[in-house]
């Protein structure tokens, strides 16, 4: 197969804070080391993209370069020292490192210069994709498309911070901040292990008519007020502002675990009420730690979670608000970062 005769749309970033650019890049040459080529099914927005845009985690030496780390695809081609996966299989595409080859990220070519990307991209037709980013499924049916992306970051990392870093008691009382993509993912959870006491909080007030959808009471944060003499054995924040963290710790019982998620800006300050409470067992015995994508492993665990997925398909669609194409993807993420989505899929 001849690789650098194939051209076809991608959305690069070309600055931070500006509008990505849809334009034509052309394949390289040829599939190095542990690289696989996937035609791009279908992808999502996630808040990772929106902090990659705005440089929340500082300047960015790559630019330009390709965006997008959840998909659905289908192997077009591999080099031969890939073994997991071959031509006609159909994969979840994700940023957790799985089995396989931890391969160089591939450079595109276009009439800008080189294009950069790294081990997964999906904000693109096709993409060159690192052997241990994919992981194999069964066929899903065109009608679910549109949530599958879902299954490479939002569902597994939603489901592991649930099972693997605070294991689930369907008798404690859960408290999320952030009714985005992981934090809606995390209260549908909740609902199936039959979490009973579970409230999710955020600024959007539209997000209540996601949550009502799957049955999960929401509070605007500024009615926090309301729930201000309220102690919670899990408290979560997906929001990654250090000022709703400093809100949010004041809600956690004395025994209780607080979970960070979204990945505050480079260099801001997070203030604590009383940081005592964490040195001072067995009166309070609090725990504050932070998500490791929710220890989700994709050889291990991908399968498990396809099977909850393929239970519950009618639920998770509810967590898809829009879908936008290749060329809407401007829209998609402004109605992300302006908190109007729940979740935002790309059809390709």
């Amino acid at each position: 197969m001849k690789l650098a005769s194939k051209t076809f749309k991608a959305a690069v970033l070309f600055k931070q804070n500006k509008k990505l650019k849809v334009i034509d890049i052309r394949l390289p040459s040829r599939l190095k080391k542990g690289q696989v080529l996937v035609k791009v099914i279908s992808a999502s927005i996630s808040g990772a993209q929106i902090g990659e845009i705005k440089g929340n985690k500082g300047p960015d030496k790559w630019l330009p370069h390709c965006m997008g780390h959840e998909g659905y695809g289908l192997v077009i081609h591999k080099n031969k020292s890939v073994k997991t996966v071959k031509k006609g299989d159909h994969v979840i595409m994700h940023w957790r490192k799985g089995s396989g080859i931890n391969a160089k990220p591939p450079i595109y070519n276009s009439k800008f210069g080189n294009i950069n990307a790294g081990q997964i991209t999906t904000f693109q037709e096709y993409s060159v994709v690192s052997e241990n980013r994919l992981t194999k499924i069964n066929k899903i049916s065109k009608k679910n498309h549109l949530i599958a992306p879902l299954l490479g970051c939002a569902i597994p990392t939603s489901w592991g911070i649930l099972n693997n870093e605070l294991k689930i008691n369907s008798n404690q009382k859960y408290l999320i901040f952030g009714a985005g993509g992981i934090g809606i993912n995390i209260a549908l959870f909740a609902k199936l292990y039959k979490v009973k006491n579970l409230l999710v909080i955020d600024r959007h007030e539209n997000k209540k008519k996601y949550l009502n959808k799957i049955k999960v009471k929401f509070l605007n944060i500024k009615k926090l007020d309301k729930i201000k003499n309220n102690k919670y054995d899990k408290v979560i924040d997906t929001t990654g502002s250090t000022n709703i963290i400093s809100k949010a710790f004041n809600y956690v019982d004395k025994n209780g675990q607080f979970l960070l998620v979204g990945q505050p800006k480079k260099n801001s300050i997070l203030r604590l009420k009383d940081p005592l409470k964490l040195f001072n067992p067995p009166s309070d015995n609090i725990k504050i730690f932070t998500s490791d994508g929710g220890l989700f492993e994709p050889q291990k665990h991908m399968n498990k979670i396809v099977k909850i997925f393929n239970l519950n398909k009618f639920k998770f669609k509810n967590l898809v608000s829009h879908t936008v194409s290749l060329d809407e993807i401007n829209k998609g993420i402004y109605l992300v970062m302006k908190g109007k989505a729940a979740r935002v899929s790309i059809r390709l």
